[in-house]
Parts: C-alpha cells; sequence; structure tokens
C-alpha cells in the first residue's frame, strides 16, 4: 500500500507543479508575483475543499486524498517562491512591494479559505 501511496503522491505532485508551470506562463508578472499569489489562492481553497470533504463524505476511494491534497497541492503550491520573493523586496529595500505581497498573502488567503470553509460547512451539514 505504501508503494501505490507512493506513486500517487509522486503523479500528483507531477501534475500540480506542471499545473503551476503553466499558470507562470500565463500570468506575466510585471514586479508583483501574480502568478505565485494566484497559485497559492487557488490551492489554499483546493485543500479547504478537500478537508471539508473529508469531514463530511465518507469515500472508499483511498488514492484520492495523497493524490490531491499532499500532491497535487503540494506541486501546486509554492510557499518557497513567496519566501524568495520576500527576501529579494527586503534586500532591495522595496517594503512597500513586502508588505503589500505579504498583506495580500496571509490575509487574502485567510479570507478565501474561511469563505471557502463557511460555504462548504452550511451546504454540506444540510446533507
Amino acid at each position: 500500500m505504501e508503494l501505490k501511496k507512493l506513486s500517487v503522491v509522486s503523479l500528483g505532485g507531477i501534475v500540480g507543479s506542471l499545473a503551476r508551470w503553466g499558470v507562470s506562463l500565463a500570468i506575466v508578472d510585471p514586479g508583483f508575483p501574480w502568478a505565485t499569489l494566484t497559485v497559492n489562492y487557488i490551492g489554499s481553497i483546493l485543500l479547504a475543499v478537500i478537508v471539508l470533504y473529508v469531514k463530511h463524505h465518507d469515500d472508499p476511494r483511498w488514492w484520492w486524498r495523497p493524490a490531491l491534497g499532499t500532491g497535487f497541492c503540494g506541486g501546486f503550491t509554492t510557499y518557497s517562491a513567496f519566501a524568495v520573493k520576500i527576501d529579494q523586496d527586503l534586500n532591495t529595500h522595496n517594503y512597500h512591494g513586502f508588505a503589500t505581497y505579504v498583506i495580500a498573502s496571509l490575509v487574502g488567503t485567510f479570507i478565501l479559505v474561511y469563505a471557502t470553509s463557511e460555504f462548504l460547512e452550511r451546504r454540506w451539514a444540510k446533507e
């Protein structure tokens, strides 16, 4: 079973990484890391959906949680790019860019996950 889990996590990670690369090609970053912010927002929402789905549903398919949660979301989202951009802004004394990106990332992610959680809790609690 562990080899099966390793396989689905790996496959999910490959797909997630390729999807992140696709977003970075589609969204040009003219000074602000819009592509990274976008994938982190989408990944946070997707992970919230997965966690809440598990809470409210019984699902016999063993593979989808490690494939989507750990694999895809792990490959798709990128904390390292977030950290590198923050470091660059601090080293170049771009404090406005630093503050804007940190606030957009942390507050934006919190709002999106909270809204997703509230919506799905209400919807799935009725089932």
